[in-house]
């Protein structure tokens, strides 16, 4: 064990007293940094609402519902309509109807949160929330004259008022009850993504074509393809430590990753048209109690029946699978990756991104792999096979350092 250097602790401490005495600095002159209450306005993400810190300053909430504050309490209103206040910062930044009512998250039929949420929706300037809750100006001035805390009971008035259209009550609470669900989703994976990516999954939805749309499906597929054969190969080869390491803290969180996107975007299987099997509950299955070896689309059923065939031939054969699999789904994520930037829906790329970055980690432990019993050169033994070349030295060999998703 290293024994620590007392004149070297003494000589920083020495440097540091120095340095602030240098500067003319007493001890009460040195001052913490400034906390900053970031968060979202959210059911979905609500632009142009106004907001007060607690020391006065003013603000309105961008596109994806941020706001910020250098104290607390916060105050959310519509104009002279006071939607609620917070006293402190919620844990995962969003701050609910149910958080400005002050009830729990799941409380989504308490009458209060249902008449806000309604009306929040009622006041969208494209009246569809799944993009995002625009709030209309005209509605703002409309209310500029009340100095009131929000009331469910005064529901139509406000209605009337500001001249809308009252969204029907269930559409709202489905709504709700959804965005709820997403937000709690992506905070069950929160620590295994980079904080980019989580930025961009709470964001409004972007329009996906119907070949992005398709993409979810099908990388979704994939990514239980992988998982599923890793887990196989691990029951074969259970001295070969890559199948465990990227099945059990990479594929997983990948998964769900994908898992998100299709939540987040896809209310029915029917918006997929690429899909051959009857629904598997993909979904809201948690991956451990998916059905392994069974899939949505017959060319990925195909592959994982061919793949597992050769990786239980010999150990050399199931590393190269891995190889394999890995350059499958990164060929496919870079079209799948063009195909989001093109919808721009930033969030898919950064999701797609990501999973892209992990298989690059993971080929590079393949090839490692093979390289450790004898296979000099790694994947690139494997050559060109059926017009797919498995040979990429361009490939980045720390694309994910520091995600949580490193080998």
């Amino acid at each position: 064990m290293k024994t620590l250097n007392l004149k070297k602790i003494i000589s920083i401490s020495t440097l540091a007293s120095i340095l602030l005495t240098g500067c003319g600095s007493s001890s009460s002159d040195v001052t913490l940094a400034a906390t900053t209450f970031d968060g979202q306005l959210v059911d979905n993400y609500v632009e142009n609402a106004d907001y007060v810190c607690g020391d006065g300053e003013t603000g309105v909430t961008t596109l994806n519902g941020n706001f910020s504050c250098k104290s607390l309490p916060i105050t959310f209103s519509l104009a002279g309509l006071k939607l609620g206040r917070i006293v402190e910062m919620t844990a995962d930044k969003q701050i609910f109807p149910q958080d400005l009512v002050g009830v729990d998250r799941t409380d989504t039929n308490n009458a209060e949160v249902v008449a806000m949420a309604r009306f929040l929706q009622s006041c969208d300037e494209d009246r569809e929330p799944r993009n995002g809750i625009k709030i209309l100006q005209n509605a703002k001035d409309a209310l500029v004259s009340y100095d009131e805390d929000f009331v469910a009971s005064n529901l139509d008035t406000y209605a009337q008022d500001v001249n809308v259209t009252l969204v029907d009550e269930n559409i709202s609470l489905e709504h709700l009850t959804s965005t709820v669900e997403l937000t709690d989703a992506i905070n069950q994976i929160s620590t295994t993504l980079p904080t980019e990516l989580q930025d961009a999954l709470l964001s409004v939805q972007s329009t996906l074509s119907q070949d992005l749309t398709n993409a979810l499906s099908y990388m979704g597929n994939e990514e239980r393809l992988a998982y599923d054969i890793y887990n196989k190969l691990y029951s074969t080869y259970p001295d070969v430590k890559q199948f465990t390491n990227i099945a059990t803290k990479s594929e997983i969180a990948h998964i769900k990753t994908v898992q998100v996107l299709v939540q987040k975007y896809i209310s029915e299987y029917a918006r997929f048209t690429n899909i051959d099997l009857p629904e598997l509950g993909y979904k809201n299955t948690d991956v451990l109690e998916m059905q392994a070896g069974t899939y949505d689309i017959s060319g990925i059923q195909n592959l994982y029946n061919a793949l597992i065939a050769k990786g239980e031939t010999s150990k050399q054969d199931a590393l190269e699978v891995g190889c394999m699999v890995e350059v499958t789904d990164i060929n496919d994520l870079d079209r799948d990756i063009l195909l989001s930037q093109y919808s721009n829906a930033n969030d898919v790329t950064a999701a797609f991104d990501f999973l892209r970055n992990g298989s690059y980690s993971h080929y590079w432990s393949f090839d490692s792999g093979l390289k450790t019993i004898g296979v000099t050169e790694g994947c690139c033994s494997l050559g060109v096979m059926d017009g797919v070349d498995y040979c990429h030295p361009e490939y980045p060999q720390n694309a994910q350092k520091g995600s949580g998703m490193g080998h």
